[in-house]
């Protein structure tokens, strides 16, 4: 195991968190969750996930709503 962050793409937040992959995109999206780009790739250190699932920190429910409302394609 190494000693450097740990980096997570959306599907693995989805994965770890058992939100749908779309809600995992929105967090990055409306930068709830803080990224990076490398090449064509959006990674989250694993300290943001841990930072944003912490007892203190509260997400608004509009930010896992998972509807297809306003979606239009």
């Amino acid at each position: 195991m190494t000693n450097g962050p740990e980096y997570l793409r959306a599907r693995d937040i989805a994965r770890l968190t058992g939100v749908h992959l779309r809600t995992a995109r929105r967090w990055i999206a409306n930068e709830i969750l803080v990224s990076g780009k490398l090449g064509g790739a959006r990674l989250v250190a694993k300290g943001e996930l841990e930072r944003l699932l912490s007892p203190s920190h509260k997400i608004d429910e509009g930010d896992t709503d998972d509807s297809d409302e306003g979606d239009n394609g």
